[in-house]
């Protein structure tokens, strides 16, 4: 536990650098989510061994670390037609080694977690839209506002389900899938997401001069992300089970890759891109 919260406090400290740099300009959240999309991309390929067959491997994670980092600009939607075209291309080539799994696996995988990751760029530009890279953000952005909300509702829910489950934990959720989860630790997520959105909300009132929040979004969002990021997290649980691995990666001590620390994530990241595009959430 002691490793895992060490790993935390030192994520929770690189994401405030980041939250910083990102008020100022786009570049250095795009980067960053390009960096951690490649990774996962790799990561995910590598849990069912397909990083060996590098004309599948290579083109995923230029397209993972493409279109996060193109998202600001008009060319955001060609690294996505590329790579169908490469990777098509490539099955049609190696169709006598690459089977049809691993063709929708090599596939899929990588744009969910691209297209995932990518919501964040785009909700984090605010009305900007489509712009060069380097834009100046304006005080109406409030990027830091939402990545907080994508990032801090899942995670505040995983860790809530982590402790809930370790002190009161009794029944087994999915023993099948992931033996340590606990209906109570479910529970215990769900209420700390809830409340973790509502707590969003409120510290950004105290960061940002002379804002409102409209919690009825937050409420959206406090409800159903919770719950999607549970599965979420035990989607990719069942892809490692299969897989036979027990984490995707190594680079974070004490939670495994960054696929394990963003799994729960990628189903939530895209509805609170819609809920940006349908409510005003802050202004």
């Amino acid at each position: 536990m002691v490793v895992r919260l060490i790993t935390s406090a030192v994520g929770i400290i690189v994401c405030l650098v980041l939250l910083f740099l990102g008020e100022t300009s786009p570049i250095y959240i795009n980067v960053a989510l390009a960096l951690v999309t490649g990774l996962m991309c790799g990561e995910l390929l590598s849990a069912k061994g397909l990083h060996k067959k590098l004309s599948v491997s290579i083109p995923a994670i230029i397209f993972g670390i493409s279109m996060p980092l193109l998202s600001t600009t008009d060319y955001v939607f060609i690294p996505l037609y590329l790579f169908t075209v490469i990777l098509f291309i490539t099955a049609v080539l190696s169709h006598k080694t690459m089977t049809a799994d691993d063709l929708l696996f090599a596939f899929g995988g990588p744009v969910l977690i691209t297209l995932s990751m990518t919501s964040i760029a785009y909700v984090s530009c605010g009305p900007n839209g489509l712009a060069p890279l380097f834009f100046e953000v304006d005080e109406s952005t409030f990027s830091a506002f939402w990545i907080v909300l994508i990032l801090a509702v899942p995670w505040l829910a995983d860790s809530g389900a982590y402790f809930a489950g370790r002190f009161l934990g009794k029944h087994k959720l999915c023993p099948a899938i992931s033996p340590k989860k606990t209906v109570e630790g479910a529970i215990g997520g769900l209420i700390c997401g809830f409340l973790g959105s509502l707590l969003v909300g409120y510290i950004f009132t105290h960061i940002y001069d002379d804002v409102t929040i409209n919690y009825i979004p937050l409420v959206i969002v406090g409800l159903i992300n919770p719950v999607v990021s549970i599965f979420g997290d035990l989607a990719f649980s069942i892809i490692k089970r299969a897989c036979g691995i027990k984490d995707y990666g190594s680079i974070m001590p004490g939670h495994g890759g960054m696929l394990d620390r963003f799994d729960s994530i990628i189903l939530c990241a895209p509805l609170v891109f819609i809920i940006s595009q349908y409510f005003t959430v802050i202004s």
